[in-house]
C-alpha cells in the first residue's frame, strides 16, 4: 500500500512538475513573441519615421531662385522702332505675330524656337474660344513667347463708343489671364489705329503701345512665300509703293498668322541674320 501511495504520489509530482514546466515555456515564450513584437514596432516606427522625413523632403522640393531680367530696351513711341537702352546692341530688329492662334501660330512659334528666335504674338479674343485655341497659346506661352493684346473682336477703334473699346481690350485682357496666369503687357491696336482713350487704358492696364515699323503679309501681292520674304529681309515693298528700306536698327517688324508667313518665316530670321541683325528677345523691352 505505501508503494502504490508513494508511486501516485510521485506520478503527480512528475505530471504537476510537467504541467509547471510547459506553463514556464509558455510564459517564456509569450514574455519572447511580446518583446519580439515590441522591437518589431520599434523597429517599424523607426522605418515609418524615416520614410514620412523622405516623403517630406519630396514634397517640399527646393524652390528655383527666380531670374531677374534687367530691361535693356525700350518701344520709341514716336517711331514704334526699338531703342537701346545704355550700351545695348543696336542692329536689333523685333519680331512681331498679330491675329493668333487664327491656324500657324504654334507653327510659326515651334520654327522660332528651331532657330532659338523670339517674338510677341498678339492674339484676338475671338480666337480664344474653343479649348484648342487656348491650349494653343498656353503651349505658345509655355514655350517662352510673350502674349500680346490685339482686342477681341479686331474692330477698328476709332468707330466704337468708349465702353465698346474698353471691352474690346479688357475682354482679352482677362482671356489671357486666365489662360496663362499673366496679363498682357504689350497693347496693338487694330490697323494700329488708336484712340486718346485706348492710350489711356492700355496705361492704366500697364501695357505698352506697340505699333510697327513695316510689314507686307497683309497686302495681296505679299501672300506669296518668296515676295514676303524679299520684302520682309530688304524691307522694301515696291508693289505696294515703298521703293525704298524700311529696315533700320531697331525695325518693329509686323507678321501675321498666315499660310504664306508661316512657310516664309525660317527664311526671314535666316535673312535677318545674315544681315547682321540681331532678333531681340522683346521680354528685354521696357514695360514698367
Amino acid at each position: 500500500m505505501r508503494k502504490l501511495l508513494y508511486s501516485l504520489g510521485l506520478s503527480a509530482f512528475v505530471l504537476f512538475a510537467g504541467c509547471s514546466n510547459d506553463a514556464n515555456e509558455n510564459e517564456l515564450g509569450e514574455n519572447i513573441n511580446a518583446e519580439q513584437n515590441n522591437q518589431e514596432e520599434i523597429i517599424e516606427e523607426n522605418v515609418t519615421g524615416e520614410n514620412n522625413e523622405q516623403n517630406n523632403e519630396q514634397e517640399e522640393p527646393e524652390q528655383p531662385e527666380e531670374k531677374t531680367v534687367t530691361a535693356t530696351y525700350e518701344v520709341n513711341q514716336e517711331t514704334w522702332s526699338i531703342t537701346p537702352l545704355d550700351d545695348a546692341n543696336e542692329e536689333v530688329v523685333l519680331l512681331t505675330i498679330d491675329d493668333a492662334p487664327d491656324g500657324h501660330a504654334l507653327e510659326m512659334a515651334e520654327t522660332l524656337q528651331a532657330l532659338e528666335a523670339n517674338a510677341i504674338f498678339f492674339v484676338n479674343g475671338h480666337f480664344l474660344e474653343t479649348e484648342e485655341q487656348k491650349e494653343i497659346i498656353k503651349e505658345i506661352y509655355d514655350m517662352g513667347f510673350i502674349i500680346g493684346n490685339h482686342t477681341y473682336s479686331h474692330p477698328l477703334l476709332p468707330d466704337l463708343s468708349e465702353e465698346e473699346q474698353r471691352e474690346e481690350i479688357i475682354k482679352v485682357s482677362d482671356m489671357v489671364e486666365e489662360i496663362i496666369g499673366e496679363r498682357p503687357k504689350f497693347f496693338r491696336a487694330p490697323h494700329g489705329e488708336n484712340t486718346d482713350f485706348t492710350k489711356e487704358l492700355a496705361k492704366e492696364e500697364g501695357m505698352v503701345l506697340m505699333n510697327w515699323s513695316y510689314g507686307y503679309d497683309y497686302f495681296e501681292p505679299y501672300m506669296d512665300q518668296e515676295k514676303l520674304t524679299t520684302a520682309m529681309i530688304t524691307g522694301e515693298g515696291p508693289e505696294v509703293g515703298v521703293s525704298y528700306s524700311l529696315l533700320k536698327p531697331g525695325a518693329n517688324l509686323l507678321m501675321h498668322d498666315r499660310e504664306w508667313t508661316a512657310a516664309a518665316l525660317h527664311d526671314i530670321v535666316i535673312g535677318l541674320r545674315e544681315k547682321g541683325y540681331e532678333i531681340v528677345d522683346p521680354h528685354l523691352i521696357k514695360t514698367d
